[in-house]
């Protein structure tokens, strides 16, 4: 009976395993999100601001992205620091993993830093399950930090580290 349970409980483990990781995301690290965002063959901009979405977010479809119109109130980052206070319009795209998705950013009053990707149809805030692309404003030094990866145009492990520590 033990071992018809263990064996039980190992195949439920390799059934439903990618399920239950899903629910638990790991902290997002900025350096390594932005090393990623560097490497893809979409372009990235960096921004800080607050995003109220303007659309409805249209009902969940399996294996679609629900897109959102939305507005960006906020600064981009170039490499001498964040520009001047713009509006702009913007697409919010949310992406699910299974039946975990990911959901809008946070309150319309709070500041994010993010990363939107350049579309030929403007700006995109890609929120996925387990959400980089966006996150609640992190301190001064790793937006320095940042700023830092950015000029070199790349994170290196020891900001990595740094970003892991707190």
């Amino acid at each position: 009976m033990k071992r018809t349970g263990l064996f039980s409980l190992v195949i439920a483990g390799l059934l439903f395993g990618g399920e239950v990781r899903a629910l638990s995301c790991l902290r997002p690290n900025l350096a390594e999100a932005f090393n990623r965002f560097q490497a893809s063959d979409d372009t990235y901009v960096i921004a800080l601001g607050k995003i109220r979405p303007t659309g409805k977010q249209p009902p969940y479809q399996e294996g679609q992205p629900r897109k959102m119109s939305g507005e960006l109130s906020g600064r981009f980052m170039g490499l001498d620091g964040f520009g001047a206070e713009t509006t702009r319009n913007l697409t919010i795209e949310t992406h699910c993993l299974a039946h975990w998705c990911g959901g809008l950013p946070a309150s319309p009053d709070q500041e994010q830093l993010m990363f939107l990707r350049r579309t030929a149809d403007g700006l995109t805030l890609d929120m996925q399950a387990c959400p980089d692309g966006s996150l609640t404003l992190p301190s001064k030094d790793r937006i320095d930090l940042l700023q830092s990866c950015l000029k070199r145009g790349k994170c290196t492990e020891s900001d990595m580290r740094k970003m892991e520590r707190g």
